[in-house]
C-alpha cells in the first residue's frame, strides 16, 4: 500500500493502491470565460499495475473556494477509501478481436513491419547522410509507439495470454 491523504476542510479522503502503481493528486484551477470554465478543484487518481492489467482509479473530486487551504500528507501504508470509479483496461472498449485467430494474424502483420522497418533503419543508417538517418529514427519511432497503442496493447489488453513476458507488469 502506498497511501496518501488530501484534506479539505474536515472531508480527509485517503487515497491507496493495494499494489504497485502510481497514485497523484492535481490542484487544477482555471478560468475560461469563453467555456463557461471557472473551477478550483483537487482530483486524486491512481494506476495500479497488476501482471496483465493496468487499473485506473479515481476518487471524488474536491471542489474548492478562494482561501480553501489543501494538505497533501503522507501516511504509512495501510488502507485507503474505496475510489468512486475504477476502470480496467481489459474492459476497455478499443480492444481487439474477440477472435484469437484474428489477434495472431494482426500480431504477426505489426511483428513483420516492424522487421522491415527495421531493415530500413540499418539501411538509412549507411546509404543517408546523418541528419536523413536522424529523421528517419524520429519517425520510425513514432510509427512503432502508434502500432503498440493502437494495435499490440488493444491485443494484448483483451488476449492477456499473448502478452510478451517483458511487458507483463507494465501499462497496457
Amino acid at each position: 500500500y502506498a497511501p496518501f491523504l488530501v484534506c479539505k476542510w474536515a472531508a480527509p479522503i485517503v487515497a491507496s493502491l493495494p499494489g504497485q502503481g502510481y497514485l497523484s493528486a492535481h490542484l487544477n484551477m482555471n478560468d475560461r470565460p469563453k467555456e463557461n470554465g471557472d473551477k478550483k478543484d483537487v482530483r486524486i487518481s491512481g494506476m495500479q499495475t497488476e501482471e496483465t492489467e493496468t487499473v485506473h482509479l479515481n476518487w471524488p473530486t474536491l471542489n474548492l473556494e478562494i482561501g480553501d487551504v489543501v494538505e497533501l500528507r503522507v501516511l504509512p501504508n495501510g488502507n485507503g477509501d474505496p475510489p468512486s470509479e475504477i476502470r480496467r483496461s481489459s474492459e476497455s472498449r478499443d480492444n481487439l478481436f474477440s477472435s484469437a485467430e484474428l489477434a495472431d494474424e494482426l500480431l504477426k502483420a505489426v511483428s513483420d513491419f516492424e522487421r522491415r522497418l527495421t531493415g530500413l533503419l540499418r539501411k538509412s543508417k549507411e546509404k543517408e547522410p546523418a541528419d536523413e538517418y536522424r529523421k528517419f529514427i524520429s519517425a520510425n519511432t513514432a510509427v512503432s509507439w502508434e502500432l503498440g497503442q493502437n494495435f499490440l496493447y488493444p491485443v494484448y489488453r483483451r488476449h492477456k495470454e499473448r502478452i510478451p513476458e517483458e511487458l507483463k507488469g507494465e501499462l497496457l
